[in-house]
């Protein structure tokens, strides 16, 4: 029988660094050039501000429907209507699991977070082992963490950089028209080694939709308001424009489908 510590995804130490949010206003014409629709289409990853948060792990990889179908087994969650039954189809278990809302999310956390049997695997970037915190508290990434992890600190409009490559990420300009599992485009990899933080799902982050400059301090990162929750990454069935880093999404949390998925964090202080 497979562990939970087994399905678990390799967490990356994400160091306390200064790095740039957003897009610049003077790129916004640009964007809805190659993009399209107009420069206001744009205007919420405005104005680009230069962020501060502590240290922070995050999954390499999105939680899979390996792991997501031990919370479903005991109970925590119910099974996402695309397995059409209690447990995920085999050809499915390697890859993200979707059709999830943001509720299912935290409930996922929570119970991943009451379980004993399962230790971390905490790596720098540059892949040597950092000693995980005694206490771990599995959460979705806030907005700011997720974006800070996919870009590094330079401000890159890609994980890899400026210019997007189809072979890189699993957009619709890749042709796979389906989520891939683990290490399909290791060179799309964030400049902190994470994994599809361009394209193949959606991942839901614990943030409100709220305008920037973004403030932890300021409400929204509250898990109990009302609103619609941020969503990063873009997904296998969209074009390019929305793998950017800065790319804002936002929907219900109630939303589901075959486009949304998870990624894991936990704090460091």
């Amino acid at each position: 029988m497979t562990t939970l510590t087994a399905l678990l995804p390799v967490m990356i130490y994400i160091p306390a660094r200064i790095f740039r949010m957003g897009t610049p206003i003077q790129e916004l014409n640009d964007l809805a050039r190659r993009y399209g629709g107009t420069r206001e289409s744009y205007r919420e990853e405005t104005p680009q501000h230069e962020l501060s948060l502590p240290a922070f792990a995050i999954a390499q990889t999105p939680v899979s429907n390996a792991l997501y179908a031990q919370a479903v087994a005991a109970g925590a969650v119910p099974p996402p209507p695309l397995w059409h039954g209690p447990t995920p189809p085999p050809e499915l278990l390697a890859l993200p699991v979707t059709d999830v809302n943001w509720y299912e999310a935290q409930a996922f956390c929570t119970w991943l977070n009451q379980q004993p049997d399962c230790s971390v695997r905490l790596i720098d970037p540059s892949g040597q082992p950092v000693t995980p915190p005694s206490t771990i508290r599995f959460r979705l990434p806030t907005e700011a963490e997720w974006e800070h992890a996919a870009r590094g600190s330079d401000g890159r409009r890609f994980p890899w950089g400026e210019t997007f490559h189809p072979n890189y990420a699993n957009t619709r300009e890749s042709g796979r028209f389906a989520p891939n599992p683990p290490g399909a485009y290791p060179s799309g990899r964030s400049p902190y080694g994470i994994e599809d933080m361009a394209g193949n799902v959606w991942e839901w982050t614990a943030s409100l939709d709220r305008p920037y400059p973004y403030r932890p301090d300021d409400g929204r990162e509250d898990p109990t308001a009302p609103g619609r929750r941020i969503l990063r990454g873009g997904c296998y069935a969209n074009p390019q424009g929305y793998a950017r880093c800065a790319c804002r999404f936002r929907l219900q949390p109630t939303m589901r489908n075959q486009f949304l998925g998870i990624r894991l964090a936990f704090s460091l202080e």
